[in-house]
């Protein structure tokens, strides 16, 4: 068998996600920080899912605002695949980052939503590229569809940077979060965790970029497939 660049990242992907798991059971003991104010320092390893997760998303947004502006330059259809494809992978952890976050609120604080400052500047960057998804799929022509998404990209790469980058990191902000990945911001943590949370990053880093592969590549193929049948038409 010959190997491709995507059976090169399938192997990958699955080997450090084996040894991502395989280290936060064996390896990783519990937090003694989780353990002092949570009563569980095994709730810690959710951060080896849920931060990975969140950075992710945000690299696939900024990276679809880039080849928006690729699109708007050159008004090739490859960079409108790759923008769309990398914002419905970047929104697809988004929502699961949403949902690790909400567990770990259950484990910590007893309650699925407790509106830490982090909570609700992910829930407001998952809000903007939904809407993101029901405008690009509200239009029609491709053309304009292309147009407005790679704009709406731009804007929205801006939006999530302020809420999810900036919003938090505010001095009076980031005293009040309890959250995860602001205790990891705020130098917590052993080097247990860091070692297997950067190990975790490559991973969904890897599984990101042959997702949207995948996700382009189906939509040239139904594009091609579409411009072939009206020139059968046509003919």
């Amino acid at each position: 068998m010959r190997w491709t660049i995507g059976h090169i990242l399938t192997v990958a992907i699955g080997v450090l996600m084996v040894v991502v798991f395989a280290l936060a059971f064996f390896w990783v003991p519990p937090a003694k920080e989780f353990a002092e104010w949570y009563g569980n320092g095994h709730i810690a390893k959710i951060i080896f899912v849920h931060v990975p997760l969140a950075i992710v998303s945000f690299i696939g947004f900024i990276a679809a605002a880039g080849f928006g502006v690729a699109y708007l330059v050159t008004r090739k259809a490859q960079w409108d695949d790759l923008s769309y494809a990398s914002i419905e992978v970047g929104w697809l952890f988004a929502v699961l980052a949403t949902a690790t976050g909400a567990y770990f609120s259950k484990l910590a604080w007893g309650e699925w939503w407790s509106w830490d400052p982090r909570q609700t500047t992910m829930l407001l960057v998952l809000l903007t590229y939904s809407a993101y998804l029901l405008v690009r799929g509200a239009i029609e022509d491709p053309e304009r569809k292309a147009a407005v998404s790679a704009a709406y990209a731009v804007l929205g790469a801006v939006a999530s940077i302020f809420f999810y980058w900036v919003v938090p990191y505010l001095p009076t902000v980031q005293a009040a979060s309890a959250h995860p990945s602001g205790i990891i911001a705020r130098g917590g943590l052993d080097f247990h965790y860091r070692l297997v949370v950067r190990l975790s990053l490559l991973a969904f880093l890897l599984l990101f970029v042959q997702l949207v592969r995948t996700k382009s590549a189906t939509l040239r193929l139904e594009r091609a497939k579409t411009q072939l049948a009206l020139r059968e038409t046509e003919a």
